[in-house]
């Protein structure tokens, strides 16, 4: 009965943790152009997208932070109380950023990021169960 137990969170993991890293290799390859030209539209000069972009660079783990901190940007803005406050910091939208180039951004690495918690929750689940 325990095996059993021990297979679905195994699979589920597994297919996680692929599902996750083909996301993270689609985000700093092809869709890098897109989540780049959004970045160009809403780093303004001396905000914190702007310095992400100077310091980092352009090498492959530097393409993961900044498509991170320019989803960061779109999610964190929402939240009700500070949302306005981290928008300020991180940077400006001065015109509506299209909606197909939000998704550029926001669709592979929220799926990376969401293997990452199925993942984890895997893991654990075989840790508690074993």
């Amino acid at each position: 009965m325990i095996e059993q137990l021990l297979v679905a969170p195994a699979f589920l993991g597994m297919g996680a943790m692929i599902i996750g890293l083909l996301s993270m290799i689609f985000t700093i390859t092809i869709a890098f152009p897109k989540i780049r030209e959004v970045e160009s539209m809403i780093a303004s000069p001396g905000k914190y997208l702007d310095v992400t972009r100077a310091v980092w660079g352009g090498g492959l783990w530097a393409r993961w932070i900044r498509s991170i901190t320019v989803w960061s940007f779109f999610v964190y803005r929402r939240l009700p109380i500070i949302g306005e406050n981290i928008e300020a910091r991180m940077g400006e939208e001065d015109k509506p950023t299209p909606r197909i180039l939000k998704l550029w951004v926001l669709l592979p690495v929220s799926i990376t990021l969401l293997c990452a918690v199925v993942f984890a929750i895997a893991a654990t689940s075989l840790v508690i169960f074993e």
